[in-house]
């Protein structure tokens, strides 16, 4: 029953992702009403790759492990083990999102000192967006 389970939330996750990147318009050339695609788009879809992943992915992901965590917490019922296993997924999930996101402020932070922002054209929409003419 538990295979089955994981099974089935396994797939619907995916199912969910892929959706989600499919609908996210990844690659922003080359499709019907679309412009053709440049080497300037490259930077665009490297873009909107980081934005998905670190604004729809993570997210919705640690939210589910947290929620995991806690059921374990509310269900151990004592048991030392679960409890430790549930403490440790919960302390996994916070510093996963620390250092992902640490290194991800770290490194636009670096970007822009070195003047990178000045020479790709970045905007507020985030790294990596130059202008496709």
């Amino acid at each position: 029953m538990k295979k089955i389970f994981l099974t089935a939330v396994l797939f619907l996750s995916f199912f969910l992702v892929f959706s989600q990147a499919w609908a996210a318009g990844l690659v922003p050339c080359g499709g019907e009403g679309q412009p053709e695609c440049q080497p300037c788009h490259l930077f665009v879809m490297l873009n909107n790759i980081i934005q998905f992943v670190f604004l729809k992915l993570i997210p919705p992901l640690a939210g589910l492990l947290i929620a995991i965590g806690g059921g374990m917490f509310l269900l151990a019922g004592g048991n030392p083990s679960t409890i430790n296993q549930a403490k440790s997924l919960l302390m996994a999930v916070v510093i996963g999102l620390v250092i992902i996101y640490g290194s991800w402020l770290i490194l636009g932070l670096f970007f822009d000192v070195i003047g990178v922002v000045e020479w790709v054209g970045w905007t507020e929409g985030g790294p990596f967006i130059v202008p496709c003419e």
